[in-house]
């Protein structure tokens, strides 16, 4: 027998992983979407700037938090994004590991749209502890 929709996220639920941003991998990333800002393309940029090094694009961080959002929620039926914010309270350097984290605030379903709507609040935090980036998601699960 088939899980009901409403059962297969609940408030509190939570997913995470960890990802190392090392220099070529936030120089790819910017090139690929179009930020051609020399504090992600260049390196020597990065150190003259008051970083001290190279910083990743903030819709990097935002790509690999939706991701991970979408591919958790997709394991229990079809995941659609409805909405996201995000608010970033540090840079995210070279070299930095962050724990990117999303939990379920709240859960219901909408009649209109035939699914359930899916809240998450979500931290990127840095292996010093430093919350770099702080977001919310509203995600729709459908069969």
């Amino acid at each position: 027998m088939k899980t009901p929709l409403a059962q297969r996220v609940t408030r509190g639920d939570s997913v995470s992983r960890h990802h190392r941003y090392d220099s070529a991998d936030i120089a790819d990333f910017a090139h690929r979407a179009g930020d051609h800002n020399p504090v992600h393309t260049d390196a020597d940029a990065g150190t003259q700037s008051r970083f001290g090094k190279r910083i990743a694009a903030a819709e990097h961080t935002i790509s690999l938090m939706l991701g991970l959002a979408a591919s958790w929620l997709a394991e229990r039926g079809t995941a659609i994004g409805l909405g996201c914010s995000f608010r970033f309270t540090a840079a995210v350097r070279e070299g930095d590991t962050l724990e990117l984290r999303w939990q379920v605030t709240d859960t219901y379903f909408k009649s209109s749209l035939n699914g359930v709507i899916v809240c998450f609040e979500g931290t990127a935090t840095n292996q010093d502890g430093l919350v770099a980036m702080r977001g919310n998601l509203e995600m729709l699960l459908q069969e």
